[in-house]
């Protein structure tokens, strides 16, 4: 399969008007156009002359009567792209930013039967490694030393707790990976990066696409995504994606259930005006909050099914909601004003087993004590910005000044351990539930809890408001081949903690500026230069009533650009050196609590390779070197340990190749593995244990015709007995197990 692109310029388009072509039959005349110089520009045929009189009517209509109109047909899958989406606020191709940015497009996702951003996305992208604890209540995925924000369409609408809900692949327009701070979007997270889920959005064009998938573990699924224009002007035009799902695990007693809505309507306001109305409804049903296992016997020594829940226990349930509301309008072609609000309600509520430390009388003897977690957040966020383009003499500027404001606040009653009695001395006891490892013996009734009243009575009422306004200028020298941008960005923050009787209120505000360098030594070949800072507002108290101060972090960068074969396939390449201050932790003696553990940095060398090298193969290959330590902590032997999640090698690979038509039309191979070297645990720690390394083999065949499209894919094909999120805590080693060989299947029609 190709992919033929043609520009159809003004003089070509009004040649075909003056022959008589009507504006309402313009579709079909473009169409045969574009098979009539298939056939003339085909390889190995010389290219046809426009004849004199067409050039004659070419001249005679001026070219400021129409647009320059560019059509596309398929031919490759499009593993990669040079430009960032319009939520992420900027202008420039990816190749002329001062900053790395890693797109994740579609055809990727599909190709790796992920069904959300949790489920192996992150493997496209260089050093990024996920957290497993939480079973879909978040992302928590880390990179460069520490855990990266989250953005959906541009806005944060991160919860204070655990979320935003992972987006699931159903409403996935593309992911991108924004690498270091990001001034031009937030400026609010870690110094790491960030990544940003664009949403699909109403195209205009009438198609419907339908798609099953059927698994492992009996995994079931449904997806229907549905776009098109409601009126014949196409003023007002429409997406509505809808997905259900239901799974067991590879876990004992463990099982998934899932539900999506999410309608979208886009009015043409005008030519240059439009208003978009978004809103999206996820549910979630599982038995288990992580399927977190431990043991005394070391990392892995326990069968991948074996599980701490008990049948009978009630599933955790999780609501996530969130709107968004965007005014766009178009000043000229040069410049551009955006508006956008949104919401997000993140409702969880759930009981889980946990085991805190060792049975000293029975080493082999699980504990067992049940906590439940009851949350509400709720994020308010609003952002307005203003895109422009002009000149200084020989000077060339995008200009791009905004303002963002958030309010985000958490209500929760958690880490409750309701199961408790009254020893003969009065004192209180947790009650436990044994469960032998060696021979687990499943049945028991659990007690059940809920919070009498709700959140009245909530042990945590937390916020977090923020205003921050920035301006970011890229100045363009000779012809724009070298760019430099310059940057500040204020930010005014309040902090408000109620945590278990204590309350503390914090204002913090600071200018983090930013400075970027780039140089196109060739069209497809850059070079750049990043220094940005970040602030971080903390939500937490200390055990002592103290309030936390924000997290504040330093990125500096060097990079290399290259786009070949006229951008089929891209690669990237950067050295960066990133240190944070005010680093916190959980307080080892209550969860509520928090530590202002210190200081860090992180240094590292990263390479990404996307796309089409060859005919028919398209590739992602990434590697990342990451050296991450504790500067400063309140324990001094955890000076110069690793940081949390630490890993030092991350190297990914996937392939996919479409055979020859001549073989067989739209046959596909899929074939890739992720590999992790040199890792380190949950927490910082000063005697690390030895982790085992991190193989996964995954391997499938796929076909597709115009209008289908089926693929099988096999993970683990080696059947690895594989260990996430490692850690050694109190005489047990906590870690969460990977499933062995399994397989999914989907299918697609689109019509």
């Amino acid at each position: 399969m190709k992919l033929l692109v043609f520009s159809l310029r003004p003089g070509l388009i009004a040649a075909g008007l003056a022959a008589g072509v009507r504006p309402r039959r313009f579709r079909v005349f473009s169409g045969l156009l574009l098979i009539i110089s298939w056939s003339l520009f085909a390889p190995g045929q010389a290219q046809a002359q426009p004849s004199r009189s067409a050039a004659d009517t070419i001249r005679k209509i001026s070219s400021k009567e129409l647009e320059e109109v560019t059509v596309q047909g398929r031919y490759y899958k499009q593993y990669t792209t040079n430009s960032v989406s319009s939520v992420l606020r900027l202008q420039t191709p990816l190749l002329n930013l001062s900053q790395n940015i890693q797109v994740v497009t579609p055809e990727i996702i599909a190709d790796q039967a992920s069904f959300n951003t949790t489920d192996g996305v992150s493997r496209n992208v260089s050093g990024i490694i996920r957290q497993e604890v939480s079973n879909n209540l978040g992302p928590n995925l880390f990179m460069r030393g520490g855990q990266i924000s989250t953005l959906r369409n541009g806005v944060d609408v991160t919860p204070l707790y655990r979320g935003p809900s992972p987006e699931d692949a159903a409403i996935i327009d593309r992911v991108e990976f924004v690498k270091g701070p990001s001034l031009f979007m937030n400026n609010i997270g870690d110094p790491a990066g960030t990544f940003n889920v664009a949403t699909k959005q109403p195209t205009g064009s009438r198609q419907y696409n339908l798609q099953a998938m059927l698994g492992s573990y009996n995994l079931y699924r449904l997806a229907a995504d549905l776009d098109g224009q409601v009126d014949k002007p196409g003023k007002l035009l429409y997406r509505l994606n809808v997905m259900g799902m239901s799974t067991e695990s590879f876990v004992k007693h463990d099982f998934n259930r899932r539900f999506l809505i999410a309608p979208v309507l886009k009015y043409r306001l005008s030519e240059r005006t439009a208003l978009t109305a978004e809103y999206m409804y996820q549910r979630f049903s599982y038995a288990m909050q992580s399927p977190i296992v431990m043991t005394p016997n070391g990392f892995a020594s326990l069968p991948t099914d074996f599980t701490l829940t008990e049948k009978n226990l009630r599933p955790y349930q999780v609501n996530d909601q969130s709107a968004f509301l965007t005014l766009t309008h178009q000043f000229s072609p040069n410049w551009r004003v955006t508006a956008r609000g949104a919401v997000l309600r993140h409702h969880s509520d759930g009981i889980y087993l946990w085991v805190t430390g060792v049975n000293a009388a029975a080493p082999n003897v699980l504990l067992r004590n049940p906590k439940y977690d009851l949350t509400r957040s709720l994020v308010f966020s609003q952002q307005a910005f203003v895109n422009g383009s002009f000149a200084t003499g020989p000077v060339r500027h995008q200009l791009l000044v905004g303002i963002d404001m958030n309010q985000k606040t958490l209500l929760a009653n958690n880490y409750i351990e309701y199961d408790t009695y009254k020893d003969a001395a009065g004192a209180t006891k947790l009650t436990y539930y044994p469960l032998d490892i060696n021979n687990p013996t499943y049945g028991t009734e659990i007690t059940e809890y809920s919070a009498p009243d709700g959140l009245d009575t909530r042990n945590t009422d937390q916020s977090i408001r923020y205003v921050s306004g920035y301006a970011l200028d890229e100045l363009g020298f000779f012809d724009s081949k070298l760019r430099l941008t310059l940057g500040g960005r204020y930010t005014s923050v309040r902090v408000h903690n109620e945590v278990s009787g204590l309350t503390t209120t914090s204002y913090d505000q600071a200018v983090t500026p930013r400075l970027g360098l780039s140089y196109s030594i060739l069209p497809s070949l850059s070079v750049y230069g990043l220094y940005d800072q970040t602030l971080v507002p903390q939500a937490g108290v200390t055990s002592t009533g103290e309030s936390i101060d924000p997290l504040r972090g330093t990125n500096r960068e060097l990079g290399l650009k290259k786009n070949w074969l006229g951008g089929r396939w891209t690669s990237t390449a950067s050295v960066y050196y990133i240190t944070r201050s005010n680093i916190i932790a959980t307080d080892p003696t209550n969860s509520r609590f928090r530590l202002v553990a210190g200081e860090n940095h992180a240094q590292g060398v990263e390479v990404d390779v996307v796309g089409q090298v060859l005919k028919g193969l398209n590739v992602v290959v990434n590697y990342a070197y990451n050296d991450a330590k504790v500067d400063k902590d309140l324990n001094p032997k955890l000076v110069g340990a690793r940081t949390p999640m630490y890993v030092k090698h991350v190297q990914n690979t996937w392939l996919n190749y479409e055979l020859p038509a001549r073989v067989l039309r739209g046959l596909t191979l899929s074939a890739g593995y992720q590999w992790q070297a040199g890792r380190g645990e949950r927490y910082v720690t000063a005697t690390p244990q030895a982790i085992p390394n991190f193989f996964r083999l995954d391997a499938g065949v796929g076909w597709h015709s115009e209008h289908i499209r089926i693929n099988l894919l096999v993970n683990n094909v080696l059947n690895e007995k594989l260990v996430a999120t490692p850690w050694f805590r109190n005489g047990l080693y906590y870690w969460v197990p990977q499933p062995g060989i399994n397989g999914r299947l989907s299918l697609g029609y689109t019509f």
